[in-house]
This record gives structure tokens, sequence and C-alpha cells, in this order.
């Protein structure tokens, strides 16, 4: 008996390994070669370069600053800190932008970004992996060039509106345990705050990229928003496919888990309230935004389920009609289209 015993727990041993070698083998078996495609991203550390001019001479620092990077320093003053106002035409501003670098808290701010972002070869190579897939499926786009810099909390991801150009507030990328993000003005809820960290970073990078070529959503209805950010959910998936899930959904693990293994239940309860096709916002409301779960589930689940679910929608359709290009599936407008030649079935885990 302890002999049979012995064999079958080996045989589940085995099983369990062989599914699981599948899963990654089918997770990573389509991903194209982009290995010949040459990125070399510029990242300009304009926080560095304004937190090392000598206060001393302000003025003659800050047109340095506006003569080399002009419309991004323009942006930074004017858009992010508001100190250079528009009727400003004798250079007032550069107090107040003295005022921001002397000021103990910021420059405390200034200490702390510059001991996690020191070295910040490790996301430049993500980012340029991503940005790989990125000119692989999207040819004809170009690869932004990037300022790092600091707002005291104003802005993460941002894209000024001149230039081929992204922005990254460091201060908004300091770990879960930074605990200024938790006090006000902020008061991020734990389950935001653990994600503004530097892993979460080249995501959050790519998921502004995505917002930009996909758009708004196209309708109020529930179908409209899940297809539309699982289209957003799907294209990430084939810009950064070695990166977690967990990352990529801003989940933690076991709300990944909780999500596949509850598959069935989750579209059950997505049709038995017949809420595919309402318009109600606020009964839907945390199943495709950020929230510590989603309501009518139990506590377990995370926020923004129905946008996972719409992930499994659009993956089931473009398994299904793997001659459409990412380009092709921004173009359609109408989810019901999606939902319907998808022939989505919840499996269960």
């Amino acid at each position: 008996m302890l002999k049979i015993n012995i064999f079958f727990s080996a045989l589940l041993i085995f099983t369990a390994l062989f599914v699981f070698e599948a899963c990654i083998e089918s997770k990573y078996k389509n991903i194209p070669d982009v290995s010949g495609i040459d990125i070399s991203l510029k990242i300009n550390r304009f926080d560095q370069e304004l937190f090392a001019i000598d206060t001393n001479e302000i003025e003659s620092g800050i047109q340095l600053l506006e003569e080399k990077y002009p419309d991004f320093t323009d942006f930074y003053l004017q858009r992010v800190l508001q100190l250079k106002k528009p009727w400003d035409t004798i250079g007032a501003y550069r107090t107040y932008v003295n005022g921001f670098l002397t000021y103990p808290f910021v420059r405390d701010l200034h200490q702390k970004v510059d001991s996690v972002y020191n070295q910040f070869g490790d996301v430049v190579q993500e980012l340029e992996q991503g940005f790989q897939f990125y000119k692989y499926y999207f040819p004809e786009k170009e690869v932004p060039d990037f300022f790092t810099f600091i707002s005291e909390f104003t802005y993460g991801i941002v894209i000024p509106p001149r230039g081929n150009v992204m922005a990254i507030g460091l201060d908004f990328f300091l770990g879960k345990d930074y605990p200024y993000y938790y006090y006000p003005p902020l008061s991020l809820p734990k389950y935001v705050g653990r994600t503004q960290d530097k892993a979460h970073l080249p995501v959050k990078v790519f998921k502004g990229i995505i917002e930009d070529l996909v758009g708004p959503v196209p309708g109020n209805r529930f179908i409209d928003h899940i297809i539309h950010n699982g289209k957003k959910l799907y294209i990430l998936d084939q810009l950064l496919p070695y990166h977690a899930d967990s990352l990529k959904l801003q989940y933690t693990n076991s709300q990944v888990e909780w999500c596949k293994t509850n598959e069935l239940e989750i579209w059950a309860y997505i049709l038995k309230e017949e809420m595919m096709y309402s318009d109600d916002h606020q009964s839907f409301k945390s199943l495709v935004s950020m929230a510590p779960k989603s309501a009518g589930m139990p506590d377990e689940s995370p926020g923004e389920v129905g946008n996972w679910m719409g992930l499994q929608i659009v993956s089931a359709y473009m398994n299904r009609m793997p001659q459409l290009s990412l380009q092709e599936l921004i173009s359609i407008t109408e989810p019901q289209e999606i939902l319907v030649k998808s022939k989505y079935k919840p499996s269960r885990f």
C-alpha cells in the first residue's frame, strides 16, 4: 500500500510539473524575436541637473536649463510646478524656483529619489526591451525621449504637449514603504501605494503609451469599458511579455490566482446581475477602476475584475483572429463584435 501511495504521489508531482512547464512554454512560445531591433533610449536626468544648480546663481542656472531643454523646462516650470506664469515677463519665477530647490522637504525628497534611482540602468534595460516590441508591432511609431523630474507628487507619468517626449516623476516611484504617500495631501490607499515602486515603473510607462494609442473609452456601458480596457491589457501583454501578470494588472500574486480560480464565478456574476449592457457606471465602477476589491464579490477579489475579464475576452478573440494586427484591434470600435467573435467561454482553473 505504501508503494502505491508513493507511486501516485510521484505521478501527481510529475503531472503538476508537466502542466506547469506546458503553461510556461505556451506563454512564451509565440513571443516574436525582437533582438535585431536596435533601441537606444535617450534619458535626460532633468531632476539631477535641476538640483545641481548653484542656488546662489539661480538665474544663470535656470537659463542654462531653458537653453538646453527649452520645451521641457517651460512645461516643467509652467505646468508641473506652476511657478512660471504666462504674464511673467521679468523672470520673477526664478525666485520661486530657488524657494522650491531650497525647501527642506524637497531637498530630502531629492535625496530619496537619488538613493533609489542613482543607478537607472535596470529601468532603462526594461524600457528598451519594451520599445523593441513596440517598434515590432508599431513600426511607424517613434520612440520618445525621456525626462525624469521631481514634482512634489504632481505627476507620475506625463506626456508633454510638445515634442516626442515622455516624462517620469520619480518621486511617485519610491516604493510602497515611502511614508509620505499615505499622508495628506496624497493620502494614497494601500492598494495604490504598493504599486508606486521601481518594479511597476516600466509597466506604468507603457500604460501611458497605450492610453495614448487607444484613446478614450468609446461608450458608457460596462461592455464598452471592459473590452476597451481588455484591449489595453492585451497590448500591454504583447509589449511586456516577460513581465509578471501581477505587475501588469497591478494585483498581488494571490489576487491573480484568485481571478484565475474564479473565472467561471466572475462571469456568472456579471451575467446574473445583467451588467454587460448597463450604463450605470456607479454600479460597476469598482470592476473597471482601481479599488480595494470588486463590489459584490468576496474580500479576496481585487478591483478591476471587469477589466481582467475583458482581457480574457480580447485574448480569446485574438486567438481566433491571428491575422489581425494590434492596429486593427485598436480600430474595432464595436465591443459587441469582439465579444461575439471571441466565442469566449470561462474555464475552471
